[in-house]
């Protein structure tokens, strides 16, 4: 299977952490050149250090991806160290939610919508007519388990991530034949900040309704959506790749249990 990136650079947003690092690292380390990108720019350094100790090639930049004239930027930062960018990685996210009926609602409405989708939409701009032009790109977005039922209060992230996933497919039929494939990875509960603070028992439940008995490693989203950066899947686009281990729904579980 050729998974081998050697000569491309992508773009990876929010790679200060968790599952954006796993997947800047696992990216650089099949030769990929990296532009990791975080809101805070201290840690996306420490993820393009990380990727140069080990021999790879990258550079960090701080950007907001719902500031359009930042992404601008840090696309410019990146073309002007590698040249192109082939593959972006939208991964940037935040995790607030709560209840709809709750009265700052709006707030956590436009946050999550800023990032997930307007997010990706302004990375999407700035990279995809260099990708149609080279007749080659491959876009990877992050979008979560919440795209299959969706999470009890937790309206505010579910429009964000079902809506990148709509993105998905509707650029997968436009760019399909200029070159540019569109694919998604719908992570899972996996080991990042975003459980650290759930409840003993909270986690016990989720870990009992999957097939696996475990959280996932970051590594393993990684690997994902290293396989549809690749050669390898050259012929996927549209997909939406599952890694949840066969989460089983918790229909008896809501956010604010946690």
């Amino acid at each position: 299977m050729d998974t081998d990136l050697s000569g491309r650079t992508a773009l990876v947003t929010g790679a200060g952490r968790g599952n954006g690092r796993a997947i800047a690292l696992a990216l650089a380390d099949h030769g990929a050149n990296v532009v990791a990108n975080d809101l805070d720019e201290t840690v996306a350094e420490e993820t393009a250090e990380e990727i140069e100790d080990a021999d790879g090639n990258a550079v960090a930049v701080g950007a907001d991806v719902s500031d359009p004239a930042a992404v601008e930027a840090m696309v410019e930062r990146g073309t002007e160290a590698f040249d192109t960018i082939d593959v972006l990685v939208n991964n940037a996210g935040v995790g607030t939610a709560g209840p709809f009926l709750d009265t700052d609602y709006d707030d956590a409405f436009e946050l999550n919508l800023d990032v997930h989708l307007r997010g990706s939409l302004n990375c999407l701009r700035a990279t995809v007519d260099g990708m149609v032009e080279a007749g080659y790109g491959k876009v990877v977005n992050i979008t979560s388990i919440h795209t299959k039922n969706g999470v009890g209060m937790s309206p505010q992230y579910d429009v964000g991530k079902f809506s990148l996933l709509g993105l998905t497919k509707s650029l997968a039929l436009e760019l399909g034949r200029e070159g540019v494939r569109v694919n998604a990875v719908a992570p899972g509960w996996a080991n990042t900040r975003m459980v650290e603070d759930f409840s003993e028992a909270v986690t016990e439940q989720i870990q009992e309704n999957n097939p696996l008995g475990r959280f996932a490693e970051p590594s393993e989203i990684a690997d994902a959506v290293t396989f549809l950066a690749s050669p390898a899947a050259d012929y996927v686009n549209g997909h939406e790749l599952r890694v949840d281990g066969g989460q089983v729904p918790i229909d008896s579980w809501r956010l604010d249990d946690r």
